[in-house]
């Protein structure tokens, strides 16, 4: 699954080997080290993989970390306004995300 926020993009998959942990990766290390501080020396770098930059966690810490990401941070009623980021590639990514989500509606 893929995972938005206001200043991170991550995709989350089942771990091939440990069914009780997921595979959280991204294309910018940052984004991990901001949505898992705690878990920040944790990340790893695979430099031939598609998304480089990597992090292990169970499925509970996952569910858990969510779960007050949306209790704590989500008071925005619009995605693309509310970005924490100054950063112009990130907000190129997030709306050429939202115009290929259009083009998809239409």
């Amino acid at each position: 699954m893929w995972l938005f926020t206001k200043n991170s993009f991550v995709s989350i998959v089942s771990h091939r080997e440990r069914p009780n942990d997921v595979l959280v990766r991204a294309r910018v290390r940052k984004h991990l080290a901001q949505l898992f501080p705690e878990k920040a020396k944790e990340i790893f770098e695979d430099a031939e993989a598609d998304y480089r930059w990597r992090l292990i966690l169970s499925k509970q810490e996952l569910a858990d970390r969510i779960s007050a990401y949306i209790l704590q941070r989500l008071d925005y009623d619009n995605f693309k306004a509310a970005q924490e980021a100054d950063d112009p590639a990130w907000s190129r990514f997030l709306h050429a995300v939202w115009a290929e989500g259009l083009r998809l509606q239409k």
